[in-house]
Formats: structure tokens, C-alpha cells, sequence
């Protein structure tokens, strides 16, 4: 066969679909499509490969970022190559929010969001996406850049289920030699040109001046990439079967062990760290290596120890563990206690006031407290703490820090643990430490019996 310059791709294209079996027992896809250079040679590749064997599907996501001039010309496109190759298209218009990850960024998960959406209510079993070589490179060097450890440095993956990349060993200038020989139009987005971006900036600016040293600066990176798979693949192997053994779960946070993390090579402990968030944000996107060097170091902070990290977590140095969790707002909570009342529910306890006359009705138990009703200032409140509090010793005053750390009440848990209190000052840290202060006695007239239950542990 003579080698063209439409058939060299096609022939690439094909060793990347068998190497990775992007289209193994599948009969119908979606493609993603922008009407840009990439998203036409792939549709056409598509149909000359697979002609009525596969149904294929068009889908145009419009951000509505551009000007709507543009965005017409490309749903015109968008038509024209549907009935061009007998396809059915969609297109389908998101809102897209700029929040912490940039522009493009926000628009790439809106736009992966609704190509999901789509192929699963229509029960396409992939969708396949345009990017290139170039697309691979750069997305490298960005990662790099951005400090986005291991993950990061695989690149794009040529194969994510539902997402493949059939057109990923190809370079852009052979792509573009392919739409020329095939007479294929496609538009051009001028944002592209701008090197107001970062990928454009290094697309226009630093690739080039890479090449210059390396003029298969493209290969290399992906050969490098494929090295970086590789290991991140067999280590991440290794942090899974350790990782069970690692982390507890609890409603809203999930506990490392801190023993395990000093234990195994740090590449491991990374891994495990990079799992756990995983686990609890369900992606990585906004994370980088900085932050999961951040976690590992609390190993070897002191206790109490505490660090932001991105989406509103945090993660903390308890005596044994590494908590990483969901930051909670924090909320006061206070209420005056009626006596004649009885029953008192305020965050996650139920409290049960009972005045006795004198000791015979009272009996010890562990989730009870008594006190001799004429030492106490009246009224009696229920707060959760605030920074300085203090609790009454035998010897003096002792800081309720002092008394949590005492008690190994981790800090995560600190703002939930409720206090006991009269006009004077704190008299029980419920649960774990009463004030050296009313005490009942054979004096004693009345007594306020204090009962508790925490209702969180009984969901």
C-alpha cells in the first residue's frame, strides 16, 4: 500500500485503537465535537473506519463563551458533517461557572459533565474525544508547572472510561495535513491565537523554543509520560492494598493512620493520602503536590496541628491519626435551663435535669453528673466552648485546652463537646470532667441531677 498523507493517520489512528481496544464489542458512541480541526479529522476518521459498524453521534457542547456569531458558524458545522456522514447530532448549551478553577477549566468539566449526561440517557458506551499529541504535551508541561504530582504527569489518558482519544499519537500539523488532502473545512477558534492563556502561551511561545533543544520534544514527553504511567500504576497498586488497613471512615471525615504512613516509602504514603481525599471529594481536580506533601508532613507535627486545604477541607494531627475532613462551619449553641422543664435537647445531646430533695433518690452513673442545688448561681446554661475557658480544680483553674488534650478529645471533636454552666463559670465538661464545685454532701437540701445521652451515636 502507498503510504498518503491521510492513510499514514489512519494508520496510526488504528494502532492506537487496537493497542488500548478503545472500540472493543461497542456499537454506538458519541463524539465530541467543536467543528474545530481536531473534532472533523476524527469524525471523518471514525466513518472511514467504521462506516455503519458503529453508530455514531455528533454532540456540540456551547459554553456560550464566545461571541455568538462564532458560536453559530460552528452549529452549522455541527449539521453539516451529521448528514454529511449519516450521523445524528445534539446540540447542548451548559452554563459555565468560573469558581477557583479558571475559565477553562470550569469549562471542561462542564462540558465532560454533559457529554456523560447525554451518552448515558442515550447508552452510548463511549465518548470520543479530539485531543492530540500537542493537546498531550502541553497538558504535561502544564501539570508540571502546576505542581500536580504523579497523576498529573500521565497527562491525558488515552483511555478513561466512558472517555477515549483515538487521534492522542498524533501531532497537530499531521492533522491539519490530513483535513487539506481531504478537502474537510473546519473553523478556527481565534482565542486559540491569544497567548493570554497559559496553554497558549506555552503552545506559542515555550514549545518552540523547547524544540529547538529537542526537536522530538513531543515523543520524548509522551515516552516520559508512558515511564510516569508505569510507575504511578504500580505504586498506587501498592498503596491500595495497604490503603484498607490505613483509613477509618466516620460520618464526615475519614482517618489515616499516622503509624502506617511513617511506615511505608513515602511515594506509597503519598499515594494513600492522594486516595483518601479521592475518597471524600470524588476527584483530585484543584489538589496538587504541595498538598499532599502538606498532609504527610502532619506526621510529624505536634498534636493539634492543623492545615486548609482546597474545596473547604482540612486536615489535622490527632495523637494516632491524620484526619482529613470537610471544614464545619462553626456554630454557637446556648440555652438557658428551666429546672421545671426537665428535658433539654441542644446539639447532639439530650440532657435530663431532676431536683431531689436531699441524696435518697440519687444514684451514681456513668452518664450522670450532681450537684448540691445551693452551691450552684442560677440559671444554669448549656454553651459550647469559646477560646479562654477555664474549669475550677482542687488546686486552682486549669485551661479547658488542657482538659480536652487530658480527656483525648481530639480537636475535630472539641466544638461539639458541650458545657455545663452556672453564673460563675464552667461546671462540666459534659461527659468527661466536672468543676471542683458543688459537691453534694449530708447537707445537702436539693440536689440537680444531671443526665445525658449524645443522639449522634445513636444514628
Amino acid at each position: 500500500m502507498i503510504v498518503t498523507k491521510t492513510n499514514s493517520l489512519i494508520l496510526r489512528v488504528e494502532k492506537t485503537i487496537d493497542e488500548h481496544s478503545l472500540f472493543r464489542g461497542v456499537t454506538k458512541a458519541v463524539v465530541g465535537f467543536s467543528a474545530g480541526p481536531d473534532s472533523v479529522c476524527l469524525a471523518d476518521v471514525l466513518h472511514r473506519l467504521y462506516g455503519s459498524d458503529i453508530e455514531f453521534e455528533l454532540v456540540y457542547v456551547n459554553h456560550g463563551l464566545r461571541p455568538e456569531r462564532a458560536l453559530k458558524r460552528e452549529e452549522t458545522k455541527v449539521r453539516q458533517y451529521g448528514s454529511r456522514y449519516g450521523w445524528g447530532y445534539k446540540i447542548i448549551s451548559v452554563k459555565v461557572s468560573k469558581k477557583k478553577l479558571g475559565i477553562e477549566g470550569a469549562a471542561r468539566i462542564a462540558r465532560h459533565g454533559a457529554l456523560q449526561d447525554y451518552a448515558s440517557r442515550t447508552r452510548a458506551q463511549r465518548i470520543v474525544l479530539g485531543h492530540n499529541l500537542d493537546d498531550f504535551v502541553e497538558t504535561f508541561l502544564l501539570n508540571l508547572l502546576r505542581g500536580s504530582g504523579p497523576r498529573g504527569l500521565r497527562s491525558i489518558p488515552t483511555k478513561r472510561l466512558p472517555f477515549i482519544r483515538p487521534l492522542l499519537d498524533c501531532r497537530k500539523e499531521d492533522i491539519l495535513r490530513y483535513l487539506r488532502a481531504r478537502h474537510l473545512s473546519h473553523v478556527i477558534d481565534r482565542s486559540n491565537l491569544s497567548s493570554d492563556y497559559r496553554r497558549n502561551f506555552l503552545r506559542l511561545k515555550i514549545i518552540p523554543t523547547l524544540q529547538k533543544i529537542n526537536p522530538d520534544l513531543h515523543e520524548t514527553i509522551k515516552r516520559e509520560a508512558e515511564i510516569f504511567k508505569r510507575d504511578d500504576e504500580y505504586l498506587s497498586a501498592m498503596a491500595k492494598k495497604v490503603y484498607d488497613r490505613a483509613v477509618e471512615r466516620e460520618k464526615d471525615c475519614l482517618l489515616l493512620d499516622r503509624a502506617v504512613l511513617l511506615r511505608y516509602n513515602q511515594a506509597v504514603a503519598f499515594r494513600l493520602v492522594m486516595k483518601a481525599i479521592e475518597e471524600l471529594i470524588g476527584s483530585l481536580d484543584g489538589y496538587e503536590s504541595k498538598h499532599y506533601h502538606s498532609v504527610i508532613s502532619l506526621t510529624k507535627k505536634e498534636h493539634g496541628k492543623m492545615i486548609d486545604l482546597p474545596k473547604g477541607f482540612y486536615a489535622q494531627r490527632e495523637p494516632e491519626k491524620i484526619v482529613i475532613g470537610r471544614t464545619k462551619e462553626r456554630k454557637d449553641l446556648t440555652a438557658l435551663i428551666d429546672l421545671n422543664e426537665r428535658l433539654v435537647t441542644i446539639g447532639n445531646y439530650r440532657l435530663r435535669f431532676n431536683v431531689s430533695k436531699g441524696l435518697g433518690s440519687v444514684r451514681p452513673r456513668e452518664n450522670r453528673e450532681v450537684f448540691d442545688l445551693a452551691e450552684l448561681s442560677l440559671p444554669l446554661y448549656v454553651r459550647n466552648k469559646v477560646p479562654g475557658d477555664k474549669i475550677e480544680t482542687k488546686i486552682g483553674s486549669k485551661k479547658l485546652k488542657k482538659v480536652y488534650s487530658e480527656s483525648r478529645i481530639v480537636p475535630r471533636k472539641r466544638s461539639d463537646t458541650l458545657l455545663l454552666c452556672d453564673q460563675r463559670g464552667v461546671l462540666w465538661v459534659i461527659g468527661f470532667k466536672r468543676a471542683y464545685r458543688g459537691f453534694v454532701s449530708e447537707r445537702t437540701r436539693e440536689a440537680v441531677m444531671v443526665d445525658f445521652e449524645r443522639i449522634d451515636q445513636r444514628n
